[in-house]
């Protein structure tokens, strides 16, 4: 968790400013305070931006907390908006929970106020973490989809329990004559005679085994074999055991 915050402070009575930088000081040394009582600070603030956290009193005279966290929501989602107040009662709080406020505490439960914020900031850790791991996935996938589609044999990736097709690419769809949206859901088996495999030509029995290469007939849908030479490879992705066939179709021989 952050040790530096940057803490926008919507709040116009000095005392309660001289608790809020008190109380967060001795947890936060290294804090800064950015204390407003009006509109246009606070739209400034926003607007200056490297915020990490919003602390807002609900009654401001000429700009009420829920006019502030509209323009919190609309200007700087990402950054936690916590109301901290002695006047919003059970009613309003529920309904600025739903307006995206992070949570709210009582000026007269100052004990909450650390626990909450700890809990915002590693709310923030943990969104952003996510973000992070999602947009990793989707550039691993964009590779792999790549890296798929340019191979120049048809490929099946296949659920090794129940052989059903989870991906496949264009050269699979060529040779088949028909869609990926045809090809996936299907078992391999509606497609490639693997249960009528043998070595490939010109290969020992023991090297189709140790290479994990066969030759059998692929079905396409008008009813048409297509004689390819198949390598499998077992992997692993999500927790998932799958099977990687690659098939090669060979040049005539003479």
């Amino acid at each position: 968790m952050k040790t530096l915050l940057r803490i926008l402070n919507l709040e116009d009575n000095a005392d309660d400013i001289r608790l809020n930088n008190a109380a967060l000081s001795a947890r936060w040394p290294h804090c800064e305070f950015i204390c407003v009582d009006n509109r246009e600070g606070f739209v400034a603030a926003l607007e200056q931006g490297g915020l990490d956290l919003i602390l807002s009193d609900y009654s401001i005279p000429g700009f009420d907390g829920c006019q502030a966290l509209e323009l919190a929501r609309k200007r700087r989602p990402e950054v936690p908006f916590l109301f901290l107040s002695g006047t919003i009662g059970e009613e309003a709080a529920v309904e600025a929970l739903k307006n995206g406020a992070t949570d709210y505490v009582l000026k007269h439960r100052p004990v909450r106020l650390i626990p909450a914020i700890e809990r915002a900031l590693r709310e923030v850790e943990e969104r952003g973490e996510r973000e992070r791991a999602e947009e990793s996935m989707r550039q691993s996938e964009h590779k792999y989809r790549k890296l798929f589609e340019s191979l120049g044999d048809a490929a099946f990736l296949a659920d090794e329990q129940n052989e059903k097709i989870i991906d496949t690419n264009r050269r699979a769809e060529e040779l088949l004559g028909c869609t990926r949206a045809e090809i996936l859901g299907h078992k391999q088996s509606e497609f490639l005679a693997l249960d009528k495999g043998r070595p490939r030509a010109g290969a020992s029995e023991a090297d189709a085994q140790a290479t994990n290469t066969s030759e059998c007939e692929m079905i396409r849908t008008n009813g048409d074999t297509v004689t390819v030479e198949v390598r499998a490879t077992r992997l692993t992705l999500y927790g998932h055991a799958l099977v990687l066939r690659v098939c090669h179709k060979p040049t005539e021989r003479t």
